[in-house]
């Protein structure tokens, strides 16, 4: 490929995310164009006017022009087609949560190795400038010793045959919303938590999670707090609590094309810092497009497994009704 001609996506999956957010957000990207897109339903794939509009996934994988594929889908196909992609030689950026669950993870980081491409879960909050400021204050002991981290999101889902009902397709609350909570608290303490606890409602027919509660020990007794689901009103916030203060994120992790603030309390101190509007898909896919060229990405290959693994215990904890798992110490797959 020309390294100087814009990095060429492809989209599969053609949702509310990919035609809303991401599709814009590509034609506005300095170093990446919208090369093609796919969709079971072909006229989904035209909406977004690509140069090639494909019916089919496979069409889309076995396009030799699209060097990073983005996938959009449900859940249960991200495994599978991120290693069909790779095995094609395209990088993959693939939509929240990476799969499943942490084994399916696993494969798709050993592919992503195997053929020498790029692979990273789009936490697009994480390129938001707020979420690198609040990292900072932390280490710079602006609230002093950090002991906890909250997250909370959720909202209340009405559609009865949605897709993340289907526990086939890696349905639940805590894979498509308390993977933000776990992310966070995982990247502002800079670690794996040692043991995790749930708590969850389940849904009586499709068995999967409508509201999960964790808490998570990291080392030194420090906890990470989460809270999500489907089942009650809409919640969106991160909260860092240190010895001396804390640090609120209001917006959460719904920081998209929007002003944002961190408000900083400490002792009688208290200070407001505010964003400017920032497209956070953009500046996902330009980083990610950079590390085609040949950076990194923002976010390593293994990420995506590393929170796999701390939402299978969760889960496996709220199943067993409040029992403790232990995550044993794992720094490579």
């Amino acid at each position: 490929m020309n390294p100087t001609r814009p990095v060429q996506f492809g989209i599969i999956g053609v949702g509310r995310i990919a035609a809303n957010a991401f599709a814009p957000a590509l034609a506005a990207a300095t170093n990446a164009e919208l090369s093609a897109a796919a969709s079971r339903e072909l006229a989904r794939a035209q909406a977004l006017k690509p140069p090639r509009a494909y019916g089919s996934y496979d069409e889309l994988l076995d396009d030799d022009d699209v060097e990073v594929v983005y996938i959009g889908t449900h859940n249960g196909l991200h495994r599978s087609l991120a290693v069909a992609a790779f095995e094609r030689g395209k990088h993959v950026l693939c939509e929240k949560p990476l799969a499943c669950d942490a084994a399916e993870c696993a494969e798709m980081v050993a592919a992503a190795r195997q053929h020498s491409r790029h692979l990273a879960e789009a936490f697009m909050y994480r390129h938001h400038p707020s979420i690198a400021e609040a990292r900072r204050l932390v280490l710079d002991g602006a609230i002093g010793e950090l002991r906890t981290v909250e997250g909370t999101f959720s909202f209340r889902l009405e559609k009865l045959d949605d897709v993340r009902l289907n526990p086939a397709w890696g349905g639940g609350g805590l894979l498509d919303v308390g993977c933000y909570c776990v992310n966070a608290c995982r990247y502002f303490f800079d670690g794996m938590p040692e043991r995790v606890t749930g708590l969850g409602l389940f849904h009586p027919e499709h068995d999967v999670d409508m509201a999960l509660h964790g808490v998570l020990e990291f080392p030194q007794r420090r906890f990470g707090v989460i809270s999500c689901g489907f089942d009650g009103g809409r919640r969106n916030r991160i909260v860092l609590c240190g010895t001396h203060g804390t640090l609120t994120l209001p917006s959460g992790f719904g920081v998209s094309n929007r002003a944002v603030s961190i408000v900083l309390e400490a002792g009688e101190d208290r200070r407001e810092i505010t964003f400017e509007p920032q497209d956070v898909y953009r500046l996902q896919i330009e980083d990610f497009a950079r590390a085609v060229r040949g950076s990194q990405p923002l976010l390593p290959p293994d990420d995506g497994w590393r929170n796999a693994r701390v939402m299978d215990a969760l889960l496996a904890s709220a199943r067993a009704g409040g029992t403790p798992q232990t995550l044993e110490p794992r720094d490579e797959i």
